[in-house]
């Protein structure tokens, strides 16, 4: 029990050390994106760069991110041209990491540079740390543009990500500290002899270290293979300690007493025995969850195809025979409908399955009705209570958001699962829909759904950090921390917000209330597309050339024949690299002018990373994914890509597909 409680200390620091390197990595990708963006400026495209316009872009862009310092841009030379921290027109010297500027020259890619702060030639004072990118013209690098930022931001992505009795620092590849969670004048220091023996033998592990006053520490690592920069998360030898220390206690005190104790010890021993054989089923239990996860994650993708292929032919059927006759038949439609409902019926059944076997997979938001949805979920949000607790519903019916309803669905397990957890002793959950306004928003034009429980509550001081990824009250398996924040994170991803009330105590007005606050749907009439209404006529009409990228045989068959239908001339490759080759040899007389790509493929590059390559080599080249399921589907949103799920309509496609293609290249890139 011992070793098994310092196992789980060591697994914590080593899951927070990996988190926290994945975040901050995200981080400076995200900084290095934004860098790239303004690389791009038209400003910068002419023989001689025009400084003045391009010095009142980057200080409005600056601006826009409190936590850049200043930008500049260097000639190839090294010579700084613009420093939004002086006014326009100030004479400038060199640029001061000649290094890093001579290495983006050299290699023409951006890079994340190291600290400059306490200690170093920070310009004023403070600790900043750089990235850069090179400005492109014609294949060649111009100029080199950099950023500094406060690495402020990445002790405040540290704290975040630790809590009490966790310790923290962030180092950079020079091996120096850029962020800590303990004394601020360690930044641009050395982390410690033991840190940077670690640091150059491995990219992860867990070392015994001392603190600057020689305390000892336990502190596990992951360093970026893409950055060189490492997380160290440390436990405190004396928490480590800590059961070791209470078990030699426990030992004194039995050898005093040691027949008298025996059989207490033999009792002791027991439930030892008991805990080790839950923990080892626990853990088994977990990697049958895993199991489970991947392999309907499979089935999803497989059966969303096959009813992709059901809806599309249905679509092919019934306007085909329309097209024929020439008149609307209601027996033909009510057979196609039919076919549709059961269609509807089965990807739901996919992502139902999904959530509560992995938690979910962010497959598309739906505009949907909040009382119709909650309402045909009662049956789960029961079987996650008790049969002490009353279930009080108020759910007006009418209010319609756009929201992801799968993670709706996941949200309210998640509060139903905390007001059980706070009512050991059975009591009432309410669930209530009201409308509202949000803050800044049009009167009236927004729903809070609250859920209520009469549990013991939460104690004041702990309130302000429940919606914090990790943090949790309960014991260690008792709970995840990542409820509230799931729920969190669908509110604000929905464009709306959450709160919090709690009341602890006995007696009338005690519990807990959970307020999802969402703004309505905007309301439009229909759905069809007309003709090629959403799009400028320049960019898109009939004809209009199409490049499909999918490897299922009949999902591509049906998928071809209703964009053909829709006026689209399309040409289908069942992989990545294929298409690759077809853009590469593309001619003006035989253009592609969309390409729409299913996330998952065979070979070594799926949809995502297709469509990363086609905007880096193509950026006006409009790219739409689809998916029947795929872990990818986040990543593909977060760099900024449209991600539609199988099975989709026809009218869904073509208006995603005249959508993308609508849309002005800028608006396709990134920016946070």
């Amino acid at each position: 029990m011992l070793h098994t409680q310092q196992e789980r200390m060591r697994d914590e620091a080593v899951g927070r050390a990996d988190a926290l390197s994945a975040r901050i990595d995200h981080d400076l990708a995200t900084q290095i994106e934004l860098l790239k963006v303004l690389a791009r400026s038209p400003r910068l495209d002419e023989d001689v760069a025009d400084l003045a316009p391009f010095y009142e872009v980057a200080t409005r862009f600056k601006a826009e991110l409190p936590h850049w310092d200043r930008i500049f841009l260097a000639n190839i030379a090294g010579d700084q041209l613009v420093n939004t921290g002086l006014p326009f027109g100030t004479p400038l010297g060199h640029v001061v990491d000649e290094a890093g500027h001579l290495r983006v020259v050299a290699v023409g890619k951006p890079i994340v540079g190291n600290m400059v702060g306490p200690g170093t030639a920070s310009p004023n004072g403070r600790g900043m740390v750089s990235v850069r990118a090179p400005v492109i013209r014609h294949g060649q690098v111009v100029y080199t543009l950099a950023a500094t930022i406060k690495a402020d931001r990445f002790a405040d992505l540290l704290r975040a990500g630790l809590r009490e009795p966790l310790r923290g620092i962030v180092v950079d590849n020079a091996g120096v500290i850029v962020a800590t969670t303990g004394n601020p004048d360690r930044i641009g220091q050395s982390p410690g002899p033991m840190a940077l023996k670690a640091r150059a033998e491995g990219d992860a592990g867990v070392y015994r270290g001392l603190t600057p006053d020689n305390a000892g520490m336990i502190t596990a690592f992951r360093k970026s293979p893409e950055t060189g920069w490492s997380v160290h998360v440390a436990i405190p030898i004396a928490v480590y300690q800590a059961p070791f220390d209470r078990s030699v206690w426990i030992l004194a005190i039995a050898c005093v007493a040691a027949l008298g104790l025996t059989a207490l010890l033999v009792g002791l021993l027991r439930r030892e025995l008991r805990a080790e054989r839950q923990d080892i089923q626990a853990k088994a239990h977990a990697a049958r969850m895993e199991a489970l996860g991947r392999m309907t994650g499979g089935v999803a993708h497989d059966v969303n195809n096959l009813l992709m292929a059901v809806q599309g032919n249905a679509d092919l059927i019934g306007r085909r025979l329309r097209d024929r006759h020439h008149v609307e038949d209601a027996k033909l439609d009510r057979h196609l409908a039919s076919i549709k409902l059961a269609v509807e019926k089965g990807t739901r059944i996919t992502r139902d399955l999904l959530v509560f076997s992995r938690g979910g997979s962010a497959a598309h938001v739906e505009t949907i009705d909040l009382a119709e949805r909650i309402g045909g979920n009662l049956g789960l949000i029961r079987q996650s209570l008790t049969g002490a607790i009353a279930l009080d519903l108020d759910l007006t019916p009418g209010f319609r958001v756009a929201i992801d309803p799968v993670q709706l669905d996941l949200a309210l397990i998640n509060l139903a699962v905390n007001a059980r957890d706070a009512m050991p002793d059975g009591g009432t959950l309410r669930i209530a829909l009201e409308r509202t306004t949000l803050e800044g928003g049009e009167e009236g034009r927004a729903v809070t759904l609250s859920v209520t429980d009469s549990g013991v509550g939460v104690p004041p001081e702990i309130l302000p950090h429940v919606f914090e990824p990790f943090f949790t009250t309960k014991g260690v398996g008792s709970g995840t921390g990542l409820g509230l924040s799931q729920v969190y994170g669908l509110a604000k991803a929905a464009g709306g917000g959450v709160s919090i009330t709690s009341a602890e105590g006995p007696g009338e007005g005690q519990g807990t209330t959970v307020s999802i606050h969402l703004p309505l749907a905007e309301e439009t009439e229909g759905t069809a597309v007309a003709g090629w209404a959403d799009a400028p006529a320049d960019r898109i009409g009939p004809g209009t050339r199409l490049l499909l990228v999918e490897d299922n045989e009949e999902v591509g068959r049906v998928t071809t024949a209703l964009l053909t239908d829709a006026g689209f001339t399309v040409r289908r490759v069942v992989d990545a690299e294929a298409a690759l080759d077809l853009l590469s040899a593309r001619s003006p007389e035989d253009p592609i002018q969309v390409v729409v790509s299913d996330i998952r493929l065979p070979g070594s590059l799926d949809g995502v990373a297709l469509a990363r390559r086609v905007r880096e080599d193509w950026p006006d080249l409009p790219v739409l994914l689809v998916s029947g399921y795929s872990d990818s589907i986040a990543e593909a949103r977060a760099l900024g890509f449209t991600v539609i799920g199988k099975p989709f309509d026809t009218a869904g496609l073509i208006k995603a597909v005249t959508r993308a293609m609508a849309a002005p290249a800028a608006d396709r890139t990134p920016i946070a």
